[in-house]
């Protein structure tokens, strides 16, 4: 890892973190890795209830072959997959399958593979325009194979080494992006495992996939390592994770204001979630960067917090708001690099508004939701969100971290703009959910100023079948 990355630590100590906690009465839960937010698990190691094939005994092995097919329609209007293009649009077709097979011995080790076949069909884009990573498509390949043993011999220690996805939390922080075709993010891994009834921790190293469907197996991303500590202290009133990030890039072409070099950033945070009074629920998120950006010293923050009341009445109504904060850089020509990067946080439909325009740097995302569930299996969701940059001479920044407009004198103002959104979601069996929604942007003084400007519109369907 080099000299770099051994004097970390002295960088490390320079960072500032806040810890908040949060009251409440449930307890916290009890592990780790979550599953993700989609309401049909989608990408998780476990398949749909009630499967025949789950549990299939061959002695002391068990098996479990379990699996999805996701179709979904998108319309894009005023804006694409590669960002806000007022005037273009772009329809798609997505397909994708995930194949899942879990091999247990007794109550020892496991194995778990997952096979992914992902495309895309009617838009003009194709493996070309993204040379990175596909976010549509990725022909069958191996998205997940690894071997997990937990609690050694009755010990508090275990393991993780493979192909992986990796999630905690409420997923802002890390998340692995299954609302996308192909997901965002699954790791080169080594995992360690510590448990106890008083606190739980993973420390890995990995390197995240790149998706391309002339590659197979995909590849991980070169000259770039991760390395975390992720501790979630049980026994409390809350749900309390604290987490340490470190990111390298040695590939010397990270361009900072003072001039290019490589990467070597400390994250330091923490998130707490519970809920009160049997019908408030909550969450604080808070986190700290620190370290070299090219050339630039890196000091950035982020913030999130939630808080919804679910009223005492037919259908179950919720109405929540939500504040995030992702710092911004304030002089772009100061030698300090202050934009926040997000850390690994999920880019799906359930943080910055359906239309993935906006991502946790240099934003400010005020928001209102409200949810009801008229029956046991049907569900409706409504946001609002008002959009502004947090610091006016930095960037508007995509999910992908890139730059989609900005004014470096801070003249055209902060006000990137509101957005509408809405979906409902009905599971009429185990195996089975249907979702359709839409989502409309308004742009706002800052858009306007700094190009062209014109309403974007998202509408989809969407049905799922787990097995």
């Amino acid at each position: 890892m080099g000299p770099a990355v051994i004097a970390g630590p002295r960088m490390l100590i320079q960072c500032v973190t806040v810890v908040a906690t949060l009251v409440s009465q449930t307890p916290a839960s009890a592990g780790l890795a979550q599953a993700a937010p989609d309401s049909s698990a989608a990408g998780s190691d476990r398949g749909g209830s009630g499967s025949s094939m789950k549990d299939l005994r061959f002695g002391a092995l068990a098996i479990d072959l379990t699996g999805q097919a996701r179709v979904r329609y998108e319309y894009d209007d005023g804006f694409t997959l590669k960002g806000y293009t007022p005037g273009d649009h772009d329809p798609l077709l997505l397909e994708r399958v995930r194949l899942d097979l879990n091999a247990r011995w007794r109550e020892g080790p496991r194995a778990f593979l997952q096979l992914q076949d992902a495309h895309a069909f009617l838009t003009r884009f194709g493996d070309h325009d993204f040379p990175a990573s596909n976010p549509i498509e990725d022909a069958l390949d191996l998205r997940q194979f690894y071997l997990d043993w937990s609690r050694i011999g009755g010990s508090p220690v275990g393991f993780r080494i493979g192909r992986q996805q990796i999630s905690y939390g409420d997923q802002r922080v890390f998340g692995p992006g299954n609302w996308g075709n192909t997901g965002r993010f699954s790791w080169d891994a080594v995992v360690l495992k510590f448990e106890t009834d008083r606190v739980s921790s993973d420390l890995w190293m990995g390197d995240y996939l790149r998706y391309k469907s002339e590659t197979w197996p995909d590849r991980s991303t070169p000259d770039f390592l991760t390395l975390v500590d992720y501790v979630q202290i049980r026994r409390l009133p809350v749900r309390l994770d604290v987490f340490y990030v470190l990111k390298h890039d040695a590939s010397g072409r990270v361009v900072g204001e003072s001039g290019t070099g490589d990467l070597l950033s400390h994250t330091l945070g923490v998130q707490a979630e519970g809920r009160a009074l049997r019908r408030l629920d909550g969450s604080v998120t808070l986190a700290g960067q620190c370290g070299r950006y090219g050339q630039d010293q890196l000091r950035a923050f982020g913030a999130s917090t939630r808080l919804g009341v679910t009223l005492p009445a037919a259908w179950t109504p919720r109405v929540g708001g939500q504040f995030t904060w992702g710092s911004g850089d304030r002089d772009p020509s100061d030698g300090v690099h202050g934009t926040f990067d997000g850390v690994y946080g999920g880019r799906d439909i359930f943080f910055y508004g359906y239309l993935n325009l906006f991502f946790w740097a240099n934003l400010r995302d005020y928001e209102v939701d409200i949810s009801a569930r008229p029956r046991r299996a049907l569900t409706g969701y409504l946001e609002a969100h008002h959009f502004a940059l947090d610091q006016a001479r930095d960037g508007w920044y995509t999910t992908g971290l890139q730059v989609a407009r900005r004014d470096r004198t801070g003249r055209s103002g902060t006000t990137l703009g509101d957005e509408a959104d809405a979906r409902v979601a009905w599971a009429p069996s185990d195996h089975l959910e249907l979702m359709a929604g839409l989502g409309r942007f308004f742009p706002g003084s800052f858009v306007a100023a700094t190009g062209a400007a014109s309403q974007a519109n998202w509408y989809f369907g969407q049905t799922t079948y787990s097995w």
